[in-house]
This record gives structure tokens, sequence and C-alpha cells, in this order.
């Protein structure tokens, strides 16, 4: 009971302050408070950089995103299957909206 209480309601708890000008944010696990720093404050990140242009990303799989979605690197084409419709998309969510809303939905076309 002693562990829950000091965990969940912050008796007994040694907080991590962040140490960054201006900043009030306090952790109760030291991992939380490095996460805030990488995330709002940017400290110790590890940028991903675009070859391309000057986009940078701290996830990898984001500057991914990024190169397919700006500059086509990679890209898979969903093509709309419909009969007589030359629609594609890059992400397949684009494209099962484009089914719902022009093929199933009320002003459907063929």
């Amino acid at each position: 009971m002693k562990k829950h209480k000091a965990a969940k309601h912050g008796i007994n708890v040694t907080w991590f302050s962040c140490d960054q000008p201006g900043c009030e944010y306090r952790a109760k696990q030291a991992t939380h408070l490095k996460q805030h720093k990488q995330h709002i404050h940017n400290i110790g990140v590890v940028w991903h950089y675009c070859n391309i242009c000057d986009y940078r990303a701290k996830e990898n799989s984001n500057l991914k995103t990024h190169k397919r979605m700006v500059h086509n690197i990679d890209v898979v084409w969903h093509h709309c299957d419909r009969d007589g419709c030359d629609y594609k998309a890059k992400q397949g969510g684009n494209l099962k909206r484009h089914v719902r809303n022009v093929h199933e939905g009320a002003n459907k076309k063929p």
C-alpha cells in the first residue's frame, strides 16, 4: 500500500524537475523527465535529416513519411479499382476515403 500511495498519490515521492529556464515541469520518474526534455526542449534529440531539402525529424519514421509524401521516394501508389476511375493516392486511408465519398456515398458514381 505504501508503494501504491507513493507512486499514485505523490506521498514521499522524489520529484525530477526540469532545469530549463522558465519550465516548471516535474516528473515522478527520470525517464519521463528525459522524454519531456527531448520532446519539449529538444535536448538529447538525434535529428534525422532529409538529404534533399532542409526538413528534419525527431523520428526516422517521420523522415521516411516526408520523403514519400514530398519527394515521391519509395511511394507505393494506391489505385482505385473502380471501372473508369483513375484516382490514386499515396496513403491507403485517402483511397478509402475516396471510395467511401465518391463511389459509396450519396453522390455515387459508377
